[in-house]
């Protein structure tokens, strides 16, 4: 007989819950050191590679100055990228690309388990990358690295599976709080993508991690918003009906463009791994045309622009200093090229950071287009970009609160909002109607991998088993003759104690056969008051689809009061389905 008490197990979880929020705080801890740590090491790296020193001095803010190596600053990537791909071809191919699916992949597909190795690898394979000039950002990279250490300490501690998820989640949640400083973007992000139940249980580890980390950030990294916005008065359209109906067309074609960078994406990663030579040779190739470029870019205009996260020209065009309409539309084409370069050719990066700078530009270049052509309507072009920028990353990532709010973290102007929840609304409705997915998860789904669109209550956490068991038992001893009914049998031995289960579907009606010939003696013991979520754990953990319900968690015969089998569980699961598809 193989029959499990999970009383002790369950205890040992509830347990484990309640440690969640200390351990919250030590990941949020960990996530804004590793934020830190990682920007020096970008920092070091770009140092190293465009100026041959060494110093961890670094403002991404700030225009890069002038290589000292000259025009060979053109080969600076295409060694960075030679390092790269040696390190995720040899040591973590998870490591490739901007990061995020891996993590979803994790939480949805892989039980919780990212590998310890990709932390380590993804830092230093994206600090090369962002740190040569690769076009990428270095949100996606924390997300993965702070997820995948999150997730080695969960299974060092031998969390159950949803408490990874929950670990994995707080750790994504703390990077992305302390590389923007942004804590509330940070628990969205999580809310959006990566929760699978949110409640308060759920939602309160997050909200720790991401406050530890965001305040860590502020102390080794610096208390500023990542943008400076101009302190001019910005014409928002708040309070002029006619200038905030502008915002919507303006959306809609961000949500188009949007559905353009995501597709090419993938396209250019599809273009590089269809072109006859080997990984290192395609990487190269795509990071010497890059080199070429932002070179070009310095040669002509005095700024490198498209290398690296791209923020310094962000930080231009939110202060009103890139104010040419046709040079925004270049940098716009150019940013977009670059990252396809990047990331299609094998880099190691994340796609957050583009997005914002193509956003912007776009926002900026349709400002200042219509601001020239129609100055009556009282456009601000800064405004414009702003809301760019969040309607962007709200298309591309599926994530409008997210983005919404994280916009205004990252530049702390309140006045834009009303513009910016336009944006991001209708930016991800025009995006969602053309494609259902995102910049994310349309890798799963070349993958077979399919996510359910949002969040639904955790209807396991509040379904007792005591309200789905089979309350119609009946208890016979093992050489009993017993004739099949529509009653699930309980089979006991000598001292009265429950040794095996008969299933009433397994016989007909009438047949006559002896107990201890048609036990089933693999099934858990489980308690009464325990929800079906604590079932479901229990179940999954020791495989077994039968339990019988016990009042102190004893086999004996008078304390058993139910039986819980797989149809108990699927008329649940039906009903619960049922239940979303009419949300």
């Amino acid at each position: 007989m193989k029959a499990f008490n999970s009383h002790q197990d369950t205890q040992s979880q509830s347990w484990s819950v309640q440690r969640l929020f200390v351990i919250a705080t030590l990941i949020g801890l960990l996530a804004g050191v590793a934020a830190w740590a990682f920007r020096l090491l970008i920092g070091a790296i770009h140092n190293f590679a465009f100026f041959g020193h060494f110093s961890a001095v670094y403002d991404a803010n700030v225009h890069t100055a002038a290589s000292s190596w000259g025009a060979l600053v053109i080969l600076v990537p295409v060694i960075g990228g030679l390092i790269v791909v040696y390190l995720v071809k040899n040591f973590a191919p998870e490591a490739k690309g901007h990061g995020v699916p891996e993590v979803m992949h994790a939480i949805y597909f892989g039980r919780g388990r990212i590998r310890g190795v990709v932390s380590i690898v993804k830092a230093v394979a994206s600090a090369i990358t962002i740190g040569t000039g690769g076009s990428l950002g270095r949100e996606g990279p924390i997300v993965q690295i702070s997820a995948a250490f999150s997730s080695v300490f969960a299974q060092w501690i031998k969390l159950p599976m949803s408490q990874r998820n929950l670990l994995i989640a707080c750790g994504a949640s703390g990077g992305i709080a302390a590389t923007f400083n942004a804590p509330l973007g940070g628990i969205l992000f999580s809310i959006e993508l990566l929760m699978l139940s949110v409640n308060s249980k759920t939602v309160m580890p997050v909200i720790i991690s991401s406050v530890i980390a965001a305040n860590v950030g502020r102390y080794l990294i610096g208390p500023d918003p990542a943008f400076h916005v101009s302190a001019a008065n910005m014409a928002t359209g708040s309070d002029n009906p006619l200038l905030l109906a502008i915002y919507f067309p303006f959306a809609a074609l961000v949500g188009l463009f949007a559905l353009l960078f995501i597709k090419s994406i993938y396209w250019s990663e599809d273009w590089f791994d269809q072109l006859p030579i080997g990984p290192y040779s395609r990487h190269a190739a795509g990071m010497l045309v890059l080199g070429v470029l932002f070179y070009g870019f310095h040669f002509y205009s005095g700024h490198y622009y498209v290398q690296g996260v791209g923020y310094a020209s962000i930080q231009d065009i939110v202060s009103g200093t890139l104010v040419s309409p046709w040079f925004l539309l270049l940098l716009l084409a150019a940013k977009l090229f670059a990252t396809l370069l990047t990331i299609g050719s094998g880099g190691s990066g994340g796609v957050f950071s583009p997005s914002l700078y193509l956003g912007a530009t776009f926002g900026a270049f349709f400002g200042y287009t219509f601001s020239n052509l129609f100055p009556a309507l009282g456009i601000d072009p800064v405004a414009m970009a702003m809301v760019g920028m969040a309607s962007m990353v709200a298309a591309t990532t599926s994530a409008p609160m997210t983005a919404a709010i994280m916009t205004y973290e990252m530049t702390l102007d309140y006045k834009v909002m009303l513009p910016i929840m336009v944006g991001v609304a209708v930016a991800y409705s025009v995006r969602h109607y053309f494609s259902a997915g995102d910049i994310y998860t349309l890798k799963l789904m070349g993958r077979g991998q399919r996510l359910s669109q949002g969040l639904f209550a955790d209807m396991n956490a509040h379904i007792i088993i005591d309200d789905i068991m089979d309350k119609e038992i009946e208890f016979v001893h093992k050489e009993d003759l017993v004739t099949g009914s529509d009653n699930t049998n309980c089979v006991v031995d000598e001292n009265n104690k429950v040794i095996g289960i008969i299933n009433p579907i397994s016989y007909r009606k009438g047949i006559e056969f002896r107990a201890n010939d048609a036990l089933i003696k693999e099934f858990i013991t489980l308690r009464t008051g325990m929800n079906l979520r604590q079932a479901f754990f229990e179940i999954n953990r020791h495989e077994c689809a039968l339990g019988v319900v016990s009042k102190n968690g004893s086999l004996d015969a008078d304390q058993i009061v139910g039986v819980l089998n797989p149809f108990n569980l699927t008329r649940v699961v039906a009903n619960a389905s049922q239940m979303q598809e009419a949300q």
